[in-house]
């Protein structure tokens, strides 16, 4: 029998999605084959593309594919098209516009770019297509909610919804804060303006016209709390749910600005990449705020995790403290844990980190209005493994992961760390072949100077982004694949070791998961390119963490614990990062986490 597994993070249906612009409202009626099926990036012309960037494309999880890799429970991000990446230039930018990224729907990219369209629109349209999937009778796929009055048996494959984004329920036209999507008065207005098929999707007619018998405040397209919270009323009408919130993701949005963002991005280049602000704002707080005490259609609580991943430094250690805040007002939040879904780690403290500065490296960037600090951090060694060349490991130094302080709070809150697949995030580097040019990342100028008080922004030199274009379109290319599952193992590792260090918990393994991002503009693992290969990465955990344990203590000090167990209780200690972590996550979930 096959083995079952779990996955944190990732996007099933979001190339299927991107394939078609539909103007009707909802979309079209589709087949489970349709919606199922992968969706093929490239063609024979491309093929010598295909190795150097195409491939980045192609990390697969289709529903079809997630049932032939016995993906239990997934839970599917949506994340709709943001304006820096329909926007940006460059040599990729090019190439994810063109036939060679065909079937992607360049209508999709022209919409944003002229600001069309919001947000909010985009997000319903790929909502649209999980319900359609969910409610046809021949569908092997189940999508699990708290608002399920009789909870029917589990499917093949049971999706948890998340949304990664807050701009995901930003009703603002993008790019153009002064002017709301639709908010019309009646319903016979929607179907002149929005080109309403004949049978009304509810969801659609009870979101998009507010027909609910809460009063609409008279700023209530400009306020993201009352935006999610009646949102979410709609999604539970329909018995349906979210798990999580990712307060940002990889670019700055103007129309609805909650957090600074951390810096994800060297492929694209447009401004909006670059990290604007100084953490979380009030509205933002005010978003946070509306998740713990969320509540559905009929009153009853349903808390929304936030997500830490696409958090700037600033912005985690901002949300830390009003987390306290809320706890002190309300202790049942204690039950709400934190998560991170898709992540590598550091290896750094954070004054580890701040003192890890290559001081000279520091530059001021200016691109088109933006503004960000160039930073790069001295890497922090995982370990040795192996021969002279590629001997050795270390982890990515990026703010963009997790700091030992983020494991900790996460882990303290009984929450649960999805480790990434994106050999990038963990901090893969090769001897041989295409590399990225340096380890530079950027801060906005206020969280640099937040964090590096000693350094005045204006004394350090100033420079064009226009100047780094070869470090922005460089690539990297994997030489050995034994050194994708070692990265992997070592990231795990550190979180073990913090957790043994730091806290009490004694088994630290089991707030682990996956979190491959699959579909995802990742690089992935040689050994885990797509759903399907998560017995391949299930192999790889078992034949190389104590390996990496090992060597991990003695580069770094700390205890061994899992190479001195018997092979049969190691197998268990992997199934549970594999599945049993994640399903017994979700069943906790599925509970209300005991609220």
């Amino acid at each position: 029998m096959k083995q079952k597994y779990f996955d944190l993070h990732l996007h099933p249906l979001f190339k299927n999605f991107l394939s078609k612009y539909d103007t009707l409202v909802p979309l079209p009626q589709k087949k489970f084959d349709d919606l199922a099926q992968p969706v093929r990036m490239s063609n024979a012309v491309t093929n010598l593309l295909d190795e150097l960037f195409i491939h980045i494309l192609k990390s697969q999880s289709s529903v079809s594919q997630c049932l032939q890799g016995n993906l239990h429970f997934a839970v599917a991000s949506i994340v709709n098209l943001e304006y820096g990446f329909a926007d940006s230039r460059g040599f990729f930018s090019n190439i994810l516009k063109s036939k060679f990224s065909n079937p992607l729907d360049k209508t999709f990219f022209e919409k944003v770019r002229s600001g069309e369209i919001s947000y909010y629109r985009l997000m319903l349209m790929e909502l649209n297509l999980y319900k359609q999937l969910r409610d046809m009778p021949e569908s092997q796929v189940s999508i699990l909610s708290r608002n399920v009055g009789n909870k029917s048996a589990p499917k093949k494959l049971n999706i948890i919804l998340s949304l990664e984004g807050s701009h995901n329920f930003s009703k603002l036209m993008i790019g153009n804060p002064l002017k709301t999507d639709f908010v019309p008065d009646r319903f016979i207005d929607i179907q002149k303006t929005l080109k309403l098929s004949k049978v009304a999707d509810s969801l659609w007619r009870e979101i998009i016209t507010d027909s609910s018998n809460d009063p609409l405040p008279d700023n209530y397209s400009q306020n993201p709390a009352r935006n999610f919270e009646r949102f979410y009323k709609s999604l539970a009408r329909e018995k349906m749910d979210l798990l999580y919130l990712t307060l940002t993701h990889l670019t700055h949005i103007n129309e609805q600005f909650l957090a600074t963002h951390a810096f994800g991005m060297k492929m694209l280049r447009h401004p909006s990449f670059y990290p604007f602000g100084n953490g979380i704002t009030n509205l933002g707080l005010e978003v946070i705020s509306t998740c713990y005490s969320m509540r559905n259609h009929k009153g009853e609580h349903r808390p929304i995790l936030i997500d830490m991943k696409h958090l700037g430094l600033k912005s985690r250690q901002d949300y830390y403290s009003y987390r306290k805040t809320l706890l002190e007002k309300n202790p049942a939040y204690e039950k709400i844990p934190i998560i991170a879904s898709h992540v590598g780690v550091t290896g750094y403290t954070y004054n580890e980190w701040k003192n890890a500065l290559k001081r000279d490296s520091c530059t001021v960037y200016n691109f088109e209005g933006a503004r960000a600090v160039s930073i790069e951090m001295q890497r922090k060694n995982c370990g040795k493994w192996g021969s002279f060349v590629n001997n050795d490991f270390s982890f990515n130094a990026w703010s963009i992961n997790l700091m030992d302080e983020d494991i900790t709070e996460i882990l303290n809150s009984n929450g649960l760390i999805g480790i990434s697949l994106d050999v990038r995030i963990l901090g893969f580097q090769s001897e041989f072949g295409i590399q990225l040019t340096s380890d530079n990342e950027y801060l906005s100028t206020a969280d640099f100077q937040t964090h590096f008080p000693q350094i005045t922004v204006k004394n350090l030199p100033t420079n064009n982004l226009e100047s780094m274009i070869s470090e922005n379109e460089s690539w990297l290319i994997p030489t050995k694949e034994d050194r994708h599952p070692l990265a992997f193992c070592f990231n795990i590792i550190h979180i073990i070791q913090v957790a043994l260090l730091r806290t009490e918990i004694g088994e630290p393994w089991k707030h682990i998961c996956i979190g491959s991002d699959f579909d995802g503009l990742i690089e992935p693992l040689k050994v885990s390119p797509q759903v399907t290969s998560l017995d391949e990465l299930e192999a790889n955990l078992i034949k190389w963490l104590a390996v990496a344990e090992e060597a991990y203590v003695k580069e770094n000090g700390g205890k061994c614990v899992l190479s001195k167990k018997p092979t049969a209780e190691l197998k268990t200690i992997v199934r549970g990062i594999m599945f049993e972590n994640g399903r017994g996550f979700i069943d906790r979930w599925l509970a209300n986490f005991g609220i």
